[in-house]
């Protein structure tokens, strides 16, 4: 199981609950017809993209009071149906994190801790030599190569932080 959504907060009086989605494969929120949320397995009503949030319907939740037990829970789908949908370019977190990251003549740009978003894009938490440094997704900088990500040489020390 993989984490694609936090639930928020109720939204309106009918049990729909708003949530902010952890993916940009947007594709899969089409396909989705069951998910867990916390370990409780759930049928989607419907759900739609509103305004960067999530709104989610479930059948089993039809009153505010509902849907407001599920406030800051976890929605996770079958790692599966999202590898499924997403494009043949695309990366997911789980598979970056951990990842040991080259340039383009084979030496260690680092290896991927983790990756956190302040809002103006992903940012890869690496180590390299016993030293940390955060380097913004960017890319002009990384390159997809046999599923692992290449780092251009020149261009990784100019947004190296």
């Amino acid at each position: 199981m993989i984490e694609i959504a936090k639930i928020l907060k109720p939204q309106g009086i009918k049990g729909e609950v708003k949530a902010q989605a952890y993916t940009n494969v947007e594709k899969v929120f089409d396909v989705m017809t069951e998910c867990l949320v916390g370990d409780k397995k759930m049928h989607i009503k419907h759900i739609s993209f509103r305004q960067g949030f999530l709104y989610i319907k479930f059948e089993e939740i039809s009153t505010r009071n509902d849907a407001e037990l599920l406030r800051n829970m976890i929605v996770k789908i079958d790692k599966k149906l999202l590898l499924s949908v997403k494009e043949e370019d695309e990366f997911l977190v789980d598979d970056i994190i951990g990842m040991v990251i080259y340039d383009e003549n084979g030496n260690i740009v680092g290896q991927v801790l983790d990756i956190v978003n302040y809002g103006a894009g992903d940012i890869f938490i690496m180590k390299c030599e016993g030293r940390r440094f955060e380097v913004p997704y960017i890319k002009d900088v990384f390159k997809k190569k046999n599923n692992t990500l290449v780092a251009d040489s020149k261009k990784i020390l100019e947004v190296m932080v």
